[in-house]
């Protein structure tokens, strides 16, 4: 089979459920290998340490490697395509991008963070540098896709008092809305929205304060692609890591421009997901009610985000955790602790839909069923797989679509399960389910575009590290730099139209070697660490 799009996020949960807990286990850290450093230590070292005796070099450094990327980026904007037809020199000046952008990131991975105020200049410089590397990008027209105009298009459509899950564009009912700018750039104008109403609420905010404006429009997204730069700070440094690693997603050339010149509506379910993970370790009635806000927001802007209940849910202060609770048992204790979570969402996404019920006479999914349907060249693993199957048993392609829908729902309750399984006996952090659960959604679509595996980028900071640790090659750290070769050579689909076979060389099958070596290292690891339990013993 030549396609095998998709097939990295399926690879990538059978990784994290053999590796997440063993590379931290505190046996692990026992005798025959190097003691572990407490923070106190680690800061101290860091302190003596080369780089930490000479910050302003450190500094200078980084400020070069942002003034290369800025370079970059005006060549960016001469390379601007005219037409939808001239995109490869824009596509070439873009890969260039990447340079400095692996520069800076190696920089940041490779020295230790200081206990200073140089420290903070130094994150500070890199949310500096995502704000320009955005805003000088933002006036430019999207060429690559034009998903963005059609946002203000339905914003029109509503405010007018109908539907854009009812009328396509092109309806008769519409034709006194048409005009000379949204109309004319919007693209599938024969088939109504597929954006749910959390979504269509940012557009309406946009098209009521600047109509028509595409330039606004992509203003309010950059505020939401910086409030998640913020916001992953704030995660790294609950996880006590080196918060300058927000790098590997602020400076990175795929979410700047597909956010910033693009426009794409994934900006937003980024944010809203960031921000439910962070409200999740609060147990509080208060806590419970934010987070269950955040995740239906969220579920609003894209549809997969209510994955996130399998891992927000398992969430219980230590103190109503026993020792002898059963799954049943702790499963009681966490439907009743989370109740407030669960009516908060589901609440959420009702009143978001209530309108669009009302207006569109119960009809809200739009466009969805159809996408849902298509046999994408760029699909997920899963409908590769059973659409391969159904080709050579000779089923029809309307059972085969069923066949790839009644899988899809059985592989996503699965994962789903597991995931809220081992977060209920803490084997999985938060940040680990979430990745599962979103490549899961990744290898289930019928289409896997560039800008969809930023859902992915967002968590390398958290997982990144060093190939080689104390107990030796760490399969959990070579998975994660597998998941960050995949978004960052996602964008090279721009380049294949009709013969993917090359993208999938140059794409999946240095990630499926890494992704398999990874899966063994994984069993190894598990191995030698049940031997060392066992004999300490």
């Amino acid at each position: 089979m030549k396609r095998l799009q998709g097939y990295l996020p399926i690879i990538t949960v059978s990784l994290w459920l053999l590796i997440e807990s063993v590379d931290k286990h505190p046996l692990w850290k026992g005798k025959k290998y190097m003691p572990a450093l407490h923070e106190s230590e680690v800061l101290q070292r860091a302190a003596t340490s080369m780089t930490a005796r000479h910050p302003r070099w450190r500094l200078l450094m980084l400020c070069l490697l942002l003034l290369l990327s800025v370079v970059i980026s005006f060549l960016l904007i001469g390379a601007t395509q005219q037409s939808d037809g001239h995109v490869v020199p824009f596509l070439h000046v873009w890969m260039l991008s990447f340079l400095p952008y692996f520069a800076a990131c190696a920089f940041v991975l490779t020295t230790k963070p200081v206990k200073s105020r140089w420290h903070w200049i130094e994150v500070s410089v890199i949310l500096l540098g995502a704000f320009i590397l955005r805003a000088m990008l933002l006036p430019l027209p999207p060429g690559l896709s034009r998903d963005a105009w059609r946002y203000l298009w339905d914003a029109r459509v509503t405010l007018h008092g109908f539907s854009p899950y009812v009328y396509a564009p092109v309806d008769k009912a519409l034709r006194p809305l048409l005009d000379n700018v949204l109309f004319p750039n919007s693209r599938f104008r024969t088939a109504p929205t597929i954006y749910p109403p959390g979504a269509q609420a940012i557009f309406l905010l946009s098209y009521v304060l600047a109509p028509a404006n595409l330039f606004f429009l992509k203003g309010i997204f950059l505020v939401f692609d910086m409030a998640t730069c913020t916001a992953l700070l704030v995660l790294l440094k609950r996880k006590g890591l080196d918060q300058r690693r927000v790098i590997l997603y602020a400076w990175c050339p795929l979410p700047i421009v597909e956010f910033a010149i693009q426009g794409h509506v994934d900006v937003i379910t980024l944010t809203f997901t960031l921000l439910a993970v962070l409200s999740a370790t609060d147990t509080s009635v208060r806590g419970r009610i934010l987070t269950g806000f955040l995740t239906g927001f969220a579920t609003l802007t894209k549809i997969y985000p209510l994955l996130l209940l399998a891992v927000v849910l398992p969430v219980l202060p230590d103190g109503e955790r026993g020792v002898n609770d059963r799954n049943m048992a702790l499963l009681r204790k966490v439907l009743s602790r989370n109740a407030p979570l669960l009516i908060t969402c589901f609440a959420t996404i009702l009143l978001g839909y209530l309108p669009y019920l009302i207006l569109g006479h119960g009809q809200v999914f739009g466009y969805f069923a159809t996408y849902a349907d298509q046999q994408g060249q760029n699909a997920g693993v899963t409908q590769q797989i059973v659409h391969w199957l159904g080709d050579q048993l000779h089923i029809p392609i309307s059972t085969t679509i069923i066949l790839e829908h009644i899988v899809d729902a059985l592989l996503v309750s699965a994962v789903s399960l597991i995931v809220f399984i081992m977060r209920l006996h803490k084997h999985i952090s938060i940040e680990a389910g979430v990745l599962l659960l979103y490549g899961v959604v990744l290898s289930i679509s019928s289409h896997v575009f560039p800008w969809y595996t930023t859902t992915l980028l967002l968590w390398v900071p958290v997982f990144v590290g060093p190939l080689w640790t104390r107990v030796g090659l760490s399969g959990r750290n070579l998975a994660a730099i597998a998941v960050w070769y995949f978004t960052v050579t996602s964008l090279l689909g721009y380049f294949f139209n009709s013969d993917w076979t090359l993208y999938y060389r140059l794409v999946y099958t240095p990630v499926m070697i890494a992704l398999g070596a990874a899966a063994i290292i994984g069993v190894l690891n598990r191995f030698r660490f049940q031997k060392c339990t066992s004999s300490s013993s």
